[in-house]
């Protein structure tokens, strides 16, 4: 059996080694993708609107702008450990609050209106975990009961050494 192909990887060392011309692309493997675009305005600075392309395949080839009054960058991919899963990204922005997101992504498109993004929204439900107080005030009670004892013995031990 012979073999005629013409290889273009070869593997020594614990290295791929790549012919010339040789084109390597890694896919993320988004699992169910459900693309939507959020457009977010600020209230102080008027004339700045954000474009946000999440959740979307990761066949879709979002490429930079073309327009003079709009920069989109290409889309990255998100790799989040805790909950296991990947995401995709795009985003693009203007200095006209007129930017037209629905047909920047041609996708389901949310508007900043329909969802408050407030910072402070996020403090005030900010709460601290019970139990972890709750182990860190034993934590001080043991600390100062060891000291007591240490004292105490400390204080027995001199009192047998003087008589």
């Amino acid at each position: 059996m012979r073999d005629n192909a013409n290889h273009q990887c070869g593997y020594g060392n614990n290295r791929l080694t790549f012919g010339k011309g040789t084109q390597v692309m890694v896919t993320p493997a988004i699992q169910n993708p459900d693309p939507a675009v959020y457009q977010l305005k600020s209230p102080e600075f008027s004339n700045i609107s954000v474009c946000l392309f999440t959740d979307f395949d990761s066949k879709v080839n979002v490429k930079p702008s073309t327009e003079s009054n709009m920069i989109r960058l290409k889309s990255t991919s998100l790799d989040m450990k805790t909950m296991d899963s990947k995401s995709n990204g795009a985003l693009a922005w203007s200095n006209s609050f007129d930017l037209g997101c629905n047909s920047t992504f041609n996708y389901t498109f949310h508007s900043s209106s329909e969802f408050p993004c407030d910072a402070n929204v996020v403090e005030k439900g900010f709460e601290t975990d019970m139990n972890l107080n709750f182990d860190n005030l034993i934590v001080i009670m043991l600390r100062i009961i060891f000291l007591k004892a240490v004292g105490f013995n400390l204080l027995m031990t001199l009192r047998l050494w003087s008589s």
